[in-house]
């Protein structure tokens, strides 16, 4: 009995000191410095990043109750590039966008007036870049706090927490006035994680998720059915994306850019209540002169 009341109290000191080290290495970690040196490196890729170009494949697949896949998967391919556009009046702007050009669906060319075309993909030409939130001026939207430390891909990183001090709106509306087609975007409301290289303070991780349940009013034309719902519910919405190295050659470059991300997205009311979307970032190249991606007539 004496002995295992003094290993309960040897265990209490280590709990006790362990607690204490995590308290002083939160206090001492320098966030704001931590933050503005990533959102250094975060400008500077926004800014070598418009010469690059990817191939973007996209795996869409419904989910069943017990979240195995229901159906066949959606694969969508698209080409990509960054828009970010510095100027004397505005040298750092307050957001990057990614550019979408659809190439392929299921192996095939895009059909115009294909029924199941209603995913992000085919429906979004463009779309902020999520690491837009580390600018300067973005940072005074979110909170931040230390989480600790962790390893990725073999690099210490730093762990970042941070939350949207906006609270969410949602705006809804009908592709091509088709009621079976309904588009929405969130904006506020979301908390996550980033994961940032100690040693060069690049962006390993980025995970964002909802925080809170969502509801998402839904077009009149939809609603004016007897026993239509008039919003659906976001449960959840988690999505993370990994940064790795790539390089590049003539001349020789190495940098840190997506290479995969995975989202779940579950709606209350919808008709796909559950959605998990899969997505590569391959083939990176690189143009040395000016270029735009000239959309499908």
């Amino acid at each position: 009995m004496i002995l295992m009341r003094a290993a309960g109290v040897v265990a209490a000191l280590f709990v006790a000191l362990a607690a204490s080290l995590s308290a002083n290495q939160s206090a001492s970690m320098d966030i704001t410095g931590v933050l503005h040196r990533a959102g250094e490196k975060v400008t500077e890729f926004f800014a070598r990043a418009q010469s690059l170009m990817c191939l973007e494949k996209v795996s869409l697949q419904k989910l069943g109750m017990g979240f195995g896949a229901d159906g066949p998967a959606r694969h969508v391919e698209s080409e990509l590039r960054l828009s970010w556009e510095p100027s004397l009046d505005d040298p750092t702007p307050t957001l990057a966008r990614t550019l979408r050009q659809v190439v392929r669906v299921n192996g095939s060319a895009p059909r115009k007036k294909d029924h199941d075309n209603c995913t992000t993909p085919e429906q979004q030409a463009s779309e902020e870049q999520p690491l837009s939130l580390l600018l300067p001026s973005q940072r005074e939207k979110y909170a931040f706090s230390y989480s600790g430390r962790d390893t990725i891909d073999r690099r210490d990183a730093i762990v970042i927490a941070y939350r949207e001090i906006r609270k969410p709106t949602v705006d809804a509306s009908l592709i091509d006035d088709n009621e079976e087609c309904i588009s929405f975007n969130i904006e506020g409301g979301m908390r996550g994680r980033i994961w940032i290289d100690a040693e060069t303070h690049d962006v390993l991780r980025l995970d964002r998720s909802i925080n809170g349940l969502i509801e998402i009013p839904l077009p009149r034309k939809v609603t004016r059915h007897a026993g239509a719902v008039p919003y659906w519910t976001m449960e959840r919405w988690d999505s993370s994306i990994r940064f790795k190295r790539v390089s590049f050659q003539d001349p020789e470059e190495t940098l840190v850019l997506p290479v995969e991300s995975s989202t779940l997205q579950i709606t209350r009311g919808a008709g796909t209540p559950r959605l998990r979307t899969s997505t590569l970032y391959q083939s990176y190249r690189r143009f040395m002169t000016a270029a735009r991606i000239v959309p499908q007539q």
